[in-house]
């Protein structure tokens, strides 16, 4: 009798993964120059601007965002495809960051540059859903993991590669190389995820069930499990937030830091986020989501509270490492966790929800915590 041959259990760099993962880096492109690095510098820094200018943009994103993502996730949900919605945002945000590059008003900056950013969460919200078509769920937080990691190269490859392009005080330079590489790196995605997809309804009638939906899925997170992993998720993203978005523009006020100094702590805090990933992704799979997004917490207020306490610029070279540790740990392992909780039929609905509520606090932390304090 012939020996029949074990089934062969599926590689976990397929070719969907890789354009899943790949997707990851160019996402990191966009938050590195936009969020975190340039586009502040270049409004604050060099044009003179005040902070809560780009405070007030981030929360006018993140009230469009409130109307918005939980619709469209309940909308893809029905039709079993995030994919196409992932794609035209993903191209507007490539539009509105190289427009970005050529804009001189600062208020058409300002406007322009929430465009890309509405743009760029709408297309990640729908982004974190593929997770489970590319990956088995033994293998999610090795994958989740990887695609933390590689994105973070993304932002080491766009750091140097920027530094060495745009000088000090030419921030505005970086936005056009930054478009070319989000949407280079963006395409396998496009080309390698595959949905099955499903029948749906019209779009109007879609539309009037997912705005009842919207209001449904916040009364249901009240009583699910998940709804505590939200509360939790606003509150530490709010903080992380607020340090990454104006890291820059906090260091420069020391005096102590330029621009070759502010990207060397980028550069740190980068590879201390790829670290993170890689190890909470591996960890996650051994004890679980919750002790490692519990363990990482801890360790990070510790750090900030720290560096609050002494005030100290010598300490940012501590703080921006545990901070990047955090943010890698987190994003690896909280949308496992999230996963997890969710059910599958409403998993694009529900991450809709989880993008949501880190968009908020991303949108209002800044604004909050930094432009009502400093």
């Amino acid at each position: 009798m012939a020996r029949v041959p074990p089934e062969r259990a599926p590689r976990l760099l397929s070719p969907p993964v890789l354009g899943w993962i790949l997707y990851d880096f160019a996402n990191t492109i966009f938050s590195f120059v936009v969020i975190t690095r340039y586009f502040n510098d270049w409004i604050v820094s060099e044009r003179g601007q005040p902070d809560i200018y780009v405070g007030l943009m981030s929360a006018a994103v993140s009230i469009a965002l409130l109307a918005a993502l939980p619709v469209i996730g309940a909308r893809a949900d029905r039709e079993g495809r995030h994919k196409p919605v992932l794609v035209v945002f993903t191209v507007t945000c490539v539009a509105m960051t190289a427009l970005l590059g050529v804009v001189e008003p600062v208020l058409l900056a300002l406007v322009v540059a929430g465009l890309a950013t509405f743009a760029f969460n709408t297309a990640d919200s729908q982004y974190h859903p593929l997770l489970a078509v590319v990956a088995p769920e033994g293998k999610r937080g090795r994958v989740s993991g990887t695609g933390v990691a590689v994105g973070y190269l993304g932002t080491l490859v766009a750091l140097f590669a920027l530094g060495a392009y745009v000088d000090d005080g030419e921030a505005q330079k970086a936005f056009l190389p930054a478009a070319a590489m989000l949407g280079v790196f963006a395409l396998p995605c496009f080309f390698l995820v595959r949905e099955k997809g499903r029948k749906s309804d019209s779009y109007v009638r879609a539309s009037q069930r997912s705005l009842t939906l919207l209001v449904a899925g916040f009364r249901r997170a009240r009583r699910e499990p998940y709804g505590r992993l939200l509360l939790a998720r606003f509150l530490y993203v709010d903080a992380i937030a607020t340090v990454i978005q104006f890291l820059t523009v906090y260091a420069r006020r020391t005096g102590d830091f330029d621009g070759d100094a502010i990207d060397a702590l980028l550069a740190l805090s980068t590879v201390a986020a790829i670290a993170g990933a890689v190890g909470a992704g591996l960890l996650a799979e051994r004890l679980g989501p919750r002790r490692v997004i519990l363990g990482t917490l801890v360790i990070t207020v510790v750090t900030l509270v720290a560096t609050a306490a002494t005030g100290s610029s010598a300490l940012l070279w501590v703080a921006g490492p545990f901070v990047g540790i955090a943010l890698g740990s987190l994003s690896a392992v909280d949308r496992i966790f999230f996963l997890r909780l969710v059910p599958a039929e409403r998993r694009g609905e529900e991450f809709g929800l989880y993008a949501l509520v880190g968009k908020l606090s991303s949108g209002f932390g800044p604004l909050v915590l930094w432009g009502g304090t400093v």
